[in-house]
């Protein structure tokens, strides 16, 4: 029996705290982070509003450049260059040589029409944007401002929130987020005086208890009465506080997440309802059912820094979450709901996927997973309405996957890509290179028979980057490297290099990377996935389809170079028997119990795999083909996130219209 749903929250008098959410942050979806804090804030009575200056950021600059500086990476640091200007006046740095570097990085800047002249005058824009905005947050006079910084949002909060200082000095000012946490959080209060107080990690417990201090005290909250994670004026005369744990900065975690409300979003429909661009925008509802990673808090990904370093798995009860997704969805109208956890609690394949797929209009539902998932629970999750995961694939290497612990083999990986195409499941998913130990003779391996995947759904390739908190920066000797903060941070803040290192989230490594000529083997990867995502843009996506006859297994091959077939004997038995990737010996014993000779077995193997009908991986032979019929894989409009349309002359056309 599912909880009722609980109440949204009443929204009480005056203004007293504003959220903001700065550029650039996903338009098409609210900030979960401040939709909580408010929702928590609201029943402890205390009036609190969100504003979207990211919303504002879109009608004022556009949405076509909006969406490019979206696609940069952070490490890139663009939009913390662009708003440099309005945080820090009176730092200079050479503009001509950051555009110079962030060109062949970030080539869909100039092809979209970001030349760097065009980023020169976005720079400029941005002051008066910020001032703008400043205006605008100060307009009802509250309290309290606090921003959420995460990814590229970090020197555009620390704008707004100076220029509210100059313009507004009585409101106290507050920062948290990703950005903020831990050693980030305190280089931030130590560096940019303007910032009152900065929250480390999870506030949801203290939050109250801070804000009312805060509307009482001021910036003269003694030190022995702020909660654990939180920094605050006095500690730029006493001295910041320490903790054994970790970095030695503290961090706030919150142990028990199954009784925070749902997140308010009212604010953000509000908001996108008067945009320019209402059109484009089909909206998502980011949702939390657990924190951590269960899988992180046995064997940490090498390469991954989420969580601040606190991998503790922390989840709702499940027989309270589809009664939450209900009032979601009753609130704002929309079926889209994002999962913003880490990993999905296994639990819910036992007592929350089939309340799901009892529904009579299913939800359209994303969930990060393992990607070592059977082919019931994928059929189990589409059936629930799971039509888009992250799998976390990574690789398609075991040896690789080994260097990154994750607990996967590339058999397992590509069953859960046989599988999700079976049963109409998208998956976002990469093959992260460049890992410390790794062999480029491993890619030579990955590309042989990645064109045999050709009809599954493509990914992209990606380098890795060196993320704070992960086992990498951790622990660098171990593994050989020399991180120093990403290049480009040096572009954007105007601090030393001490204090950079404790400031960003994102490294690089001391050591030049190999060239393309040292690694064949990745070249030749990385030209086949451009192929095999060529072929999916190009077309209807490929099918590799087979269905038992009388006459035989009938094959149905529109790969690029494939022929249909019909196999007999042990070709077809074959085929059927390593549907489930099984052991090899094992399919051979199979055969062997059919009537087959192990010479015959062998034959048959050795042509499927030539054929491309079949692989062998980690000691597994993986049927490749699909059973028709098979169900269609959603489209990307379909992100259950939130999706933004694209196209210029539907853009124009809006326009044209106001």
């Amino acid at each position: 029996m599912n909880a009722p749903p609980r109440q949204s929250p009443k929204r009480p008098g005056p203004v007293t705290v504003r959220l903001v959410n700065m550029p650039v942050s996903g338009v098409e979806r609210p900030s979960i982070a401040l939709g909580l804090l408010q929702s928590i804030l609201l029943n402890h009575g205390l009036a609190t509003d969100v504003l979207y200056p990211n919303l504002w950021f879109m009608d004022y600059f556009g949405l076509e450049t909006t969406q490019t500086l979206i696609s940069i990476r952070p490490e890139d640091a663009v939009v913390d260059w662009i708003f440099g200007a309005a945080a820090f006046p009176d730092f200079a740095p050479d503009h001509e040589a950051y555009l110079e570097r962030l060109q062949p990085v970030a080539p869909q800047l100039a092809a979209n029409g970001l030349t760097k002249e065009r980023l020169l005058a976005l720079r400029d824009q941005a002051v008066a944007f910020t001032d703008w905005t400043a205006r605008k947050i100060a307009a009802r006079q509250p309290k309290i401002v606090g921003c959420t910084s995460m990814f590229q949002q970090h020197v555009a909060s620390l704008a707004v929130l100076r220029r509210l200082r100059e313009i507004a000095p009585d409101i106290v000012t507050v920062m948290g987020g990703a950005n903020c946490e831990s050693v980030m959080g305190r280089t931030t209060h130590a560096q940019y005086p303007w910032v009152d107080y900065v929250v480390s990690g999870e506030a949801d417990q203290f939050i109250c208890e801070l804000m009312d201090k805060i509307v009482a005290e001021g910036r003269d909250i003694g030190a022995d009465d702020l909660p654990f994670g939180v920094f605050a004026p006095v500690h730029r005369h006493v001295g910041y506080p320490t903790t054994t744990a970790g970095d030695g900065a503290p961090r706030a975690v919150t142990e028990d997440i199954r009784d925070l409300p749902l997140p308010v979003y009212d604010d953000y429909f509000a908001e996108l309802s008067g945009s320019l661009y209402a059109g484009l925008i089909s909206p998502g509802l980011p949702m939390e059912f657990s924190r951590g990673c269960w899988w992180g808090a046995k064997s940490h990904c090498t390469f991954c820094g989420l969580n601040g370093g606190n991998m503790s798995y922390r989840a709702k009860r499940p027989e309270t979450v589809v009664a939450e997704m209900a009032e979601m969805v009753r609130r704002h109208g929309t079926r889209r709901i994002e999962a913003v956890d880490n990993i999905m609690d296994l639990a819910y394949f036992r007592a929350v996927l089939p309340d799901l797929a009892a529904l009579e209009e299913p939800y359209v539902l994303f969930f990060e997973t393992k990607s070592n998932l059977k082919k019931a629970q994928i059929k189990a999750l589409a059936d629930a309405g799971v039509h888009w995961i992250q799998p976390g694939v990574e690789s398609l290497h075991s040896k690789v996957l080994t260097l990154m612990r994750k607990g996967c083999t590339a058999a397992q990986n590509v069953l859960l890509l046989k599988w999700c195409r079976q049963y109409g499941v998208r998956a976002s998913w990469s093959i992260i290179s460049e890992f410390p130990g790794e062999e480029d003779a491993w890619y030579e391996e990955m590309a042989t028979f990645m064109p045999a995947l050709f009809h599954l759904q493509a990914g992209v390739t990606v380098p890795l980057r060196y993320d704070r908190y992960s086992p990498y920066f951790t622990r660098p000797d171990s593994y050989g490297l020399s991180l120093k903060p990403a290049e480009l941070y040096r572009y954007a803040y105007p601090i030393d290099a001490a204090a950079m290192a404790d400031q960003v989230y994102f490294f690089q490594d001391d050591a030049p990377a190999p060239t393309a000529q040292e690694r064949p083997g990745l070249r030749a990867v990385r030209r086949r996935i451009l192929e095999w995502r060529r072929v999916w843009r190009d077309g209807p996506p490929p099918v590799l389809d087979m269905h038992d006859t009388a006459a035989g297994l009938v094959i149905e091959d529109s790969r690029p170079g494939g022929i249909g077939m019909t196999l007999e004997g042990a070709a077809r038995a074959m085929m059927l028997a390593a549907d489930d990737g099984p052991p090899e010996g094992r399919v051979f014993d199979h055969l062997e119990k059919a009537g087959f000779h192990h010479a015959e077995a062998q034959e048959a193997a050795d042509r499927l795999i030539e054929a491309r009908l079949m692989v062998r991986l980690d000691g597994r032979l993986i049927s490749l083909a699909l059973t028709k019929p098979h169900k269609k894989i959603p489209a990307p409009s379909a992100f259950p996130g939130g999706h933004v349309a694209k196209g210029k002359g539907l853009v124009e056309q809006l326009l044209a219209a106001v």
